[in-house]
C-alpha cells in the first residue's frame, strides 16, 4: 500500500476546528494555504471516484452563512457545519471555559460521526497530513473484494463496538492481507475460505483485544456464526496441516472438546495467523501506536480534544493505574497475543 494514497474502497472522514480568530484566514498565510491544498486534494479524489467527508465546526461568533461560503470558496466538495455559539468572543478563554468549549465541540464530532459515519474507524490521514485536523478517520464507501458473506452478516459475529464498522473493517482487512492477490492467484473455492479464515482471525483479534483492555470477555468461539466459517475441508486440511499432533493435544491447547471438531479446527487456522495480521494492520494504521488508538477509541471514543493529543495522553498517561491499565492492550498489539486477550 502506498503511504501517500488511501487504498480503494475507503473514504477519508475528517473534522477541522476553528476555536476563536478569523475565518478565513489571512491570504496566503499557513492555514490558508494548508485549507487551500486539503480542498484541492479532495477535489482530486473525488475526480477518482472518492466521496471523502468533512465537518467544520466553528466555536465563537461567527455568521453561518459567510463561513459556509468561504469553505465552498476553497472548493471541499462535500461538507458539513456545526456552529457552537459563545456570548464573547474567545481569543483567549479561561482554562475553564475552554474545556467546556472543548466538550461542546466533542459533543458535535460524536454526533456527526455517529449519525453521518457511523463505520468510521480512527486513522491517522497521509493525504492531508499539511492540514492540522482535530479527528480524522476511514469508511467503507464500496465493494473492492468478494467476500463469501455480506458486511450484515459479518456485523452479527462482531464485538458490538465494531458491528456499525464491519465493512470499514472488511475492506480494511481486505488490503491490509492484500485479497485480491489471493484471489487472482488461488482457485475461486479457496481464495473464498482464505479469505473467511482472515475474516475469522480479525474477528477472534477484535474480541482479544476487548478483553486485553478489560472491556469484555473473548467470547470469540460462541459468537462466530457457522455459515460464515471457511468450509470444513478447509479447516480439516489447514487442522492437518498446521497441529500434526493428537487431537486430544490440540482440543487442550484450545480448550475445546474433541466433540467440537470445527471449532477447534477454527482456532488452529486463526490462531496460526495472529501474527501476521497483528503485523499486516500494525503497518495499515501507521504503526503499534496507532492501531492501539484506532481500536481503543472504538471503545472508548474521545473527541473533546485533537485526536493526536489524546493519543498522546492516552500513551503517555503518568499515573500507576493508567499504566497498568494500558499494559495488556499495548503488549496485544505490539508484541502480539497475550494471556489476557483469552479472558
Amino acid at each position: 500500500m502506498s503511504e501517500e494514497l488511501l487504498p480503494d474502497g475507503l473514504r477519508h472522514v475528517l473534522v477541522y476546528v476553528v476555536l476563536g480568530g478569523a475565518f478565513p484566514p489571512a491570504q496566503d498565510s499557513a492555514r490558508d494555504i494548508a485549507l487551500l491544498r486539503a480542498a484541492n486534494r479532495a477535489m482530486c479524489r473525488k475526480q477518482r471516484g472518492h466521496s471523502d467527508s468533512f465537518l467544520f465546526v466553528f466555536a465563537g461568533k461567527y455568521d453561518a452563512e459567510k463561513v459556509q461560503q468561504a469553505i465552498a470558496a476553497y472548493g471541499f466538495p462535500s461538507f458539513s457545519v456545526s456552529n457552537i455559539e459563545t456570548d464573547d468572543a474567545i481569543d483567549a478563554p479561561s482554562a475553564n471555559d475552554y474545556e467546556d468549549l472543548c466538550t461542546e465541540v466533542g459533543e458535535a464530532v460524536s454526533r456527526w460521526l455517529g449519525q453521518e459515519h457511523p463505520g468510521a474507524i480512527a486513522r491517522s490521514s497521509h493525504e492531508y497530513k499539511g492540514t492540522e485536523f482535530w479527528w480524522s478517520g476511514v469508511e467503507h464507501e464500496g465493494y473492492d473484494f468478494e467476500w463469501p458473506f455480506s458486511a450484515d452478516a459479518y456485523a452479527e459475529c462482531l464485538p458490538d463496538v465494531h458491528r456499525a464498522r464491519a465493512a470499514t473493517w472488511m475492506t480494511v482487512l481486505g488490503h491490509a492481507v492484500d485479497l485480491r492477490e489471493i484471489r487472482d492467484t488461488g482457485a475461486v473455492a479457496l481464495a473464498s475460505d482464505r479469505a473467511a479464515a482472515w475474516a475469522a482471525t480479525l474477528c477472534e483479534w477484535l474480541y482479544g483485544f476487548g478483553a486485553a483492555s478489560g472491556n469484555s470477555y473473548n467470547n470469540f468461539e460462541s459468537e462466530f456464526a457457522p455459515e460464515l466459517m471457511p468450509s470444513e475441508f478447509f479447516l480439516g486440511f489447514e487442522l492437518a496441516r498446521i497441529s500434526g499432533d493428537d487431537l486430544e493435544l490440540v482440543c487442550d491447547r484450545t480448550g475445546e472438546d474433541i466433540d467440537n471438531l470445527v471449532i477447534v479446527a477454527l482456532k488452529v487456522v486463526t490462531q496460526e495467523r495472529r501474527n501476521e495480521l497483528r503485523c499486516a494492520l500494525s503497518s495499515f494504521f501507521g504503526g503499534n501506536s496507532d492501531l492501539l488508538w484506532a481500536l481503543h477509541s472504538a471503545i472508548w471514543p474521545k473527541f473533546d480534544k485533537p485526536m493526536s493529543d489524546a493519543l498522546n495522553d492516552l500513551l503517555g498517561a503518568a499515573d500507576y493505574d493508567g499504566l497498568a491499565d494500558l499494559d495488556a492492550p499495548w503488549r496485544f498489539v505490539s508484541e502480539g497475543w497475550c494471556d489476557e486477550a483469552d479472558g
